[in-house]
Formats: structure tokens, sequence, C-alpha cells
């Protein structure tokens, strides 16, 4: 799509006004409740991340949850949100490869069709937000 094309897709009159930031809270739902269910169970979550042979579990895990929890107010509440879904992203991606990747497993399969769905829907929100 051409550059003017995506331009007048972002601006169209026939869009209703609430369908963006209603994309968007479903979207940053899905990271809010993450970060609650990880909040909830800290040591079992660090053990997931553990059992994958990661180092600095807790770390990782804390910069995760910041990840989630930044990106999911800024993309929910329309405010940088280019800047929210690429924390999204840099959240997400990586734990799509490490986690969900194993593809014969039939629930790993479904998880990873999920977050690809999610990752389209982020770019979408990269695409529909004002560069600032």
């Amino acid at each position: 799509m051409a550059a003017s094309s995506r331009s007048q897709v972002r601006r169209s009159p026939h869009r209703p006004a609430w369908l963006d930031p209603l994309g968007r809270l479903l979207i940053g739902l899905v990271f809010v409740h993450a970060v609650v269910g990880k909040l909830m169970d800290v040591p079992a979550a660090t053990a997931v991340i553990a059992n994958r042979g990661l180092p600095m579990a807790p770390l990782l895990l804390g910069a995760a949850m910041l990840l989630m929890a930044a990106g999911s107010v800024l993309v929910i509440g329309g405010f940088r949100t280019r800047l929210g879904a690429l924390l999204l992203l840099a959240f997400l991606v990586p734990t799509t490869l490490l986690f969900h990747g194993e593809v014969g497993d039939p629930q790993q399969r479904i998880q990873l069709l999920k977050n690809l769905a999610i990752v389209g829907g982020l770019l979408l929100v990269l695409d529909r937000s004002p560069a600032s």
C-alpha cells in the first residue's frame, strides 16, 4: 500500500471513532491480565523462566512485567501508542520464540498462533498511531 493510501486509511471518515480505542483496550487487556497473573505468583513465574535455562530469572521477570505494564498503559491510554506497541512487541516476540516455539505440541502451537495474532494487532496499532 502506498504511503498516501496508508494515511487515507488512518483518517478514514467511515471508521467509527470508538473502533481504535476499543481495539487498543482489548489488546492491552491481554498484557494487563498477564502482569496481574505474574504478580499473584512471582515464584512460579520466576520458575517458568528459570526452567527454560535462562539466567537471572527474577531480573527477566521484572523486565517482562515492566515492558507489559508500561506498554499496556500507553496503548490503552492512547498516549504514545507507538512506543507502547513497541514495548509490548519487545516483550512478546522473544517470549513467543522462547516459550511457544514447539509447534509439534498442539497446546504450544495454539499459544504461538494466538501470540502471532496479537503481534498483528500491535502492528496495526503501530500503523494507525501518529508518529511522535
